[in-house]
């Protein structure tokens, strides 16, 4: 059975929704929605890009799918470098000594 054009369209619909509903989860800061939101989220993006190959193309809502990725990266990130700061402060407060990385310089730094 081929989808019509209006059905693969809702493609780029659902991209949409779904990453509005990671970002949702993210601001929430529910593990098991932010997992659940991010397979969603893959499972479009394979659709749309199904849905592209065979010809339908709805640039405004990918335009929309690529700024709202962008904001979800980005509160992702923030989020990762907010837990490694709290776990450097359990981890000192526990007497281990913060983490060696290597860093951009070239040189050895604790982390944190």
């Amino acid at each position: 059975m081929t989808e019509s054009l209006a059905e693969r369209t809702d493609s780029f619909a659902r991209l949409v929704m779904a990453i509005r509903s990671e970002l949702a989860a993210l601001d929430a800061e529910d593990a098991a929605s932010i997992e659940a939101a991010t397979v969603a989220k893959t499972t479009a993006l394979d659709t749309v890009a199904r849905d592209v190959e065979a010809g339908a193309m709805d640039r405004p809502a990918l335009e929309e799918a690529r700024r709202l990725n962008a904001e979800a990266a980005l509160k992702a990130r923030a989020k990762m470098i907010g837990v490694e700061r709290r776990l450097v402060a359990v981890a000192s407060g526990a007497g281990r000594p913060a983490a060696l990385t290597y860093g951009r310089n070239g040189r050895w730094a604790a982390a944190g």
